[in-house]
Order: structure tokens, then C-alpha cells, then sequence
């Protein structure tokens, strides 16, 4: 829990040699590992190591939705929502580090693609028990639509066949189907 500055400690902090001021910095910055990778992102990095970032959370997760042995650790929909999961997590990271709005996006809808094209299988096989499953991936085709909402308007081209492929998985799976609509999700996205 972060506890206040007082303004006696706060000014006597700033009335501090700055050289004593940039080790306290340091040794501060290097205690916080989000902090730490935000500060190397602004200020060692530039947009092609963001594309990098991004494209290595896109290799990654489809590395694990490809494997060959997915089906024998995963045998339910609930457990590919928990890789979805993770890689929402790492979403999630990306963002805080870069600010990364385009991409977070991008990746969103990546997700639960690469749920349907890869464990299509698994998903219809056990599609009895599949009610966190089709809700989970509810909140994220919600959420990406709602934060592309948020970007320029000249983007959207770029998402209109991604955006329809994950609509498309959603209104054929019969789990989704039937709450796609308690979600706002159209059968069909046109900007």
C-alpha cells in the first residue's frame, strides 16, 4: 500500500543534492518491473519495437493454440479459456507498457480467433460445458469492439475481415449464439 508524502517530507526531498536525488530514483524505478520496462519502451525504443512486441505476443499465442498436444492438456472449453486467459494478461501488459491502443485491439480479436480456428474440436466436442467459454469470449469481442470505437476511423478498413471472422465464430457456436446478444454483438460488423 503506498503511503502519502507529507508536504514537510516532500519538500525536504526536493531540497535534496541531485545527485542523491537520481540514486533515490533509480533505486526506486528498479524496485517497479512495470515501471521499468515503461521507462525503456518511452524512452530507449521507438514504433518498430512496438510492431515487435506486438508481433511476439502474436506468435507466441499462436505457437500454443498450434500445438500438436493441445488436446491431450486441454479437454475443455474451460481450459482453453484459460490460455485465453493468460494471453489476455499479456494483452493487458503490452498496453500498460506502450500504450499500444492499435495493437491491443489487434490482439483481442487475434484471440479468439485462434480459439475457433485451432481448437474448433475441442470447443463443439464439449460445447455442453462451455458457459464461462462462450462468456468469456462475449467480453472480449465486446471489448474490442468498444476500444476500436476509440481509434481513428481510418483503421477500421484493417479490422472489417478480422472483426467479421470473429463474429462469424461467435454466431456459429452454439454457446455464443445464444448470449451474443445480452453482449451488444452484431452479427455482422460495417463501419
Amino acid at each position: 500500500m503506498a503511503s502519502k508524502i507529507t508536504p514537510e517530507l516532500k519538500e525536504a526531498i526536493l531540497m535534496l543534492p541531485e545527485k542523491e536525488k537520481d540514486k533515490l530514483l533509480l533505486r526506486l524505478i528498479a524496485k517497479d518491473e512495470t515501471l521499468t520496462a515503461k521507462l525503456r519502451h518511452q524512452l530507449l525504443e521507438d514504433d518498430s519495437d512496438m510492431e515487435m512486441r506486438r508481433d511476439q505476443l502474436k506468435e507466441s499465442a499462436l505457437q500454443v493454440f498450434s500445438r500438436k498436444d493441445f488436446h491431450q492438456w486441454s479437454y475443455t472449453p474451460g481450459l482453453v479459456m484459460m490460455v485465453l486467459r493468460d494471453f489476455s494478461g499479456a494483452i493487458s501488459k503490452h498496453v500498460k507498457i506502450t500504450r499500444d491502443k492499435y495493437g491491443e485491439v489487434q490482439l483481442l480479436i487475434l484471440l479468439v480467433n485462434l480459439a475457433f480456428r485451432k481448437q474448433r474440436g475441442i470447443l463443439y466436442k464439449h460445447e455442453h460445458r462451455a458457459d464461462k467459454f462462450a462468456a468469456y469470449v462475449c467480453r472480449k469481442a465486446q471489448l474490442a469492439l468498444n476500444k476500436l470505437q476509440k481509434l481513428d476511423l481510418d483503421y477500421y478498413i484493417e479490422f472489417e475481415k478480422d472483426i467479421n471472422e470473429m463474429l462469424a465464430h461467435l454466431k456459429e457456436y452454439p454457446p455464443t449464439r445464444r448470449i451474443m446478444s445480452d453482449y451488444h454483438l452484431p452479427a455482422r460488423w460495417e463501419y
